[in-house]
C-alpha cells in the first residue's frame, strides 16, 4: 500500500482522471504550453488482504507523478467506493472524470452519492457534478479550488447496485498542471477493474 492511504483519516473528498498530448502557443507569448497524454499507468493491489483497494501509478522519468485509487467495499454487495488521487507536491488537480461501469446486469447505472466534507474554509471552492450515462455513474470535478494541491479523497456511497452486475470497471482521466514558465499540462487516463463476488451475483 502507498503511504498516501494513510491519510485517509484527514476526511478531505474528491477524485480525478485524464491528460492530452500536444503543444499550443500562448497568443502574444513567447511561452509554449506543453501537454502530455500518459495512458499505460501501472494497476497495482492494495497490500492489505482485508482491502480491495486497487491503484493506478503515473509516472514520468522514474518519478511518481500522480497515483491515482479506488477502493470497494462489499457488504455483500457494493454499497461504498473510496477513491483518492496523490500527485507531486509541485504540481496541482484541474479536473477529473470517473465513470463508473457496471458489467453483466441489468443494463441500467449504479446510483452513487456524494458524502462530504468536500472543501475547506477558503475559496475557490470545488465544483463537482454527479449523473449517469448509459451503464455508467459519472464523477466530475471541473474544478479542484482551494485542495487542488492537496491529496484528495472522495467517498461515494452506493445507493442502488444494477441486479446481477458481477463486474465493475472504474475509467479515471485526470488533468494535472506543474505551474511554471511555461505551464506542463499532464492527461492521465487509466482503468481498474473489479469482480463483484460470486455469491452476490447468485442473490445470496
Amino acid at each position: 500500500m502507498p503511504p498516501v492511504k494513510s491519510l485517509y483519516m484527514r476526511r478531505r473528498a474528491f477524485l480525478a482522471s485524464a491528460l492530452t498530448a500536444a503543444s499550443t502557443t500562448a497568443s502574444g507569448c513567447n511561452a509554449v504550453d506543453s501537454q502530455t497524454k500518459h495512458t499505460d499507468p501501472t494497476v497495482k493491489t492494495d497490500d492489505n488482504p482485508r482491502d480491495d483497494g486497487k491503484y493506478l501509478e503515473f509516472r514520468e522519468d522514474r518519478t511518481n507523478l500522480a497515483t491515482v485509487g479506488v477502493t470497494p467495499r462489499f457488504a455483500p454487495l457494493p454499497n461504498h467506493f473510496h477513491t483518492w488521487i496523490s500527485h507531486l507536491e509541485d504540481t496541482e488537480l484541474e479536473s477529473l472524470t470517473q465513470r463508473f461501469v457496471t458489467l453483466g446486469g441489468d443494463g441500467t447505472a449504479p446510483q452513487l452519492s456524494l458524502e462530504g466534507p468536500l472543501m475547506g474554509d477558503h475559496k475557490p471552492h470545488p465544483s463537482v457534478s454527479l449523473f449517469r450515462e448509459g451503464t455508467a455513474a459519472v464523477v466530475e470535478v471541473h474544478r479542484f479550488g482551494e485542495i487542488a494541491n492537496e491529496t484528495v479523497f472522495i467517498d461515494l456511497p452506493v445507493t442502488r447496485w444494477p441486479e446481477s452486475a458481477g463486474q465493475l470497471v472504474v475509467e479515471s482521466t485526470v488533468k494535472l498542471v506543474r505551474p511554471g514558465l511555461p505551464d506542463r499540462t499532464h492527461i492521465l487516463d487509466g482503468q481498474l477493474e473489479f469482480e463483484v463476488p460470486a455469491e452476490t451475483e447468485a442473490g445470496e
